[in-house]
C-alpha cells in the first residue's frame, strides 16, 4: 500500500513538473542531468531522454557560459534568479536564456542543483523596475548579512570571530567563508572563535566547525575556541581523532590569554 501511495505521488509530481511553462533540469553532484521536463526538451529541441545522463554544460552555448552560471551560484550562496545566459539546441542553434537555479543540500552535503530555464525576452519597463528594486534589496540584505558576522583583527596576528544568535550549518558556512577570506588579507596566525553568545540550532554545526578548524590548521594558523556548549562539544569530540589538537576554553578571558601566548604576548596587571 505504501509503495502504491509513493508511486502515485511520484506520478503527480512528474505531471506537475511536465505541466510547468518553464524548462526544468535537475543535476547530480557530478553535473549529470537526472531530470528534464517537456518544456526543457522543447527549449533544447530534443527528446527528454536525450538530455538524461548528459553533462549540464552540453545545454549551454559554451563551456565558459556553463562555468559562469556555476560561479554565480556559488558566489550567491547557492541560489540565483534571472541570470541571463545562452543555451544550445541539439541542432546547434543558440538560444538566449534566462535561468533561475538553486543548489540541493541534504544535511551539509551538496547533492546537485535544479534549474528553471526560459527563452530570453527583453524586460518590460515595469519588470525592469521591479528587478532593479529586488537587486537593490538583495544587495542591502547581503551587506546586513556581512555585518552580522563580526570578524576583526584584535591584535596583529590574532583574528577574533564573535558568533552571536542562532547558529545553524548554513550560517556557519557563511561565517567560515568570511573568516577564510579575512585570513587571506590579515595573515593571522591565531583565530579565536567565541561561541559563548551563540545558540546552536543543530548537530550539523559540529561538522562545519571541525571542517573550519582543519582548514585553518592547513592554512598555517591555530584555532582557539571559547565558550563551546556541551551538546556541540560532544558532537565535535566524535568527529576529531586527536582532541588534544583543539584548544578550547570555557571562558573568553582564558581563551584570549592562550591566543596571546601563542603569539608571544602576555596579559599583565598594572602594579
Amino acid at each position: 500500500m505504501e509503495k502504491q501511495v509513493s508511486t502515485r505521488h511520484e506520478g503527480y509530481l512528474e505531471a506537475l513538473l511536465n505541466a510547468s511553462p518553464l524548462g526544468i533540469l535537475a543535476i547530480n553532484a557530478d553535473g549529470k542531468i537526472t531530470f528534464a521536463n517537456k518544456e526543457a526538451a522543447a527549449i533544447f529541441e530534443c527528446e527528454m531522454r536525450d538530455l538524461l545522463g548528459e553533462n549540464i554544460a552540453t545545454v549551454y552555448a559554451s563551456e565558459e557560459e556553463a562555468k559562469e552560471t556555476n560561479r554565480k551560484l556559488f558566489a550567491s550562496g547557492g541560489a540565483i534568479r534571472d541570470h541571463e545566459s545562452r543555451g544550445k539546441t541539439k541542432k546547434g542553434k543558440i538560444v538566449p536564456l534566462r535561468i533561475s537555479a538553486a543548489h540541493m543540500i541534504i544535511g551539509a552535503q551538496y547533492t546537485g542543483a535544479v534549474g528553471f530555464f526560459e527563452p530570453y525576452r527583453p524586460w518590460t519597463a515595469a519588470e525592469a523596475k521591479v528587478k532593479a528594486r529586488v537587486e537593490e534589496t538583495e544587495a542591502k540584505l547581503e551587506e546586513l548579512r556581512k555585518l552580522s558576522i563580526p570578524i576583526f583583527e584584535l591584535y596583529p596576528g590574532l583574528t577574533m570571530v564573535e558568533v552571536i544568535g542562532n547558529l545553524d550549518a548554513a550560517r556557519w558556512a557563511n561565517i567560515a567563508a568570511s573568516l577564510l577570506s579575512n585570513m587571506e588579507t590579515s595573515k593571522s596566525r591565531v583565530i579565536l572563535i567565541d561561541l559563548s553568545p551563540a545558540m546552536v540550532a543543530n548537530k550539523e554545526v559540529a561538522a562545519e566547525l571541525v571542517k573550519t578548524i582543519r582548514t585553518v590548521h592547513l592554512l598555517g594558523a591555530q584555532c582557539i575556541i571559547a565558550g563551546i556548549q556541551t551538546p556541540l562539544a560532544s558532537a565535535v569530540e566524535s568527529l576529531i581523532t586527536d582532541i588534544s589538537s583543539v584548544m578550547s576554553f570555557r571562558a573568553l578571558d582564558a581563551a584570549l590569554q592562550a591566543a596571546l601566548n601563542q603569539l608571544g604576548y602576555n596579559i599583565c596587571e598594572n602594579s
